[in-house]
């Protein structure tokens, strides 16, 4: 399993801070307001990825622990 990667997630979440920081402060129009959320949503997408790749990890390393291994005689 790849170790978790803390400074990812202190990067991206800097990046949600920002956007919001943004939002308040600069958007002014529907289409600001949408290129603002496409990055909320990659970040969170980005952090999602993280979560995801640590259950699957963890799914096949209990679907190993079961399986009976097909090359044996």
């Amino acid at each position: 399993m790849n170790p978790f990667d803390v400074s990812m997630v202190n990067r991206v979440a800097k990046e949600i801070e920002e956007s919001g920081r943004r939002m308040q402060q600069i958007v002014n129009s529907p289409t600001e307001l949408t290129a603002e959320l496409n990055k909320v949503q990659s970040s969170l997408n980005s952090l999602q990825s993280l979560t995801q790749a640590d259950r699957a990890a963890g799914a096949n390393a209990n679907t190993a622990q079961y399986t009976p291994n097909q090359n044996q005689s």
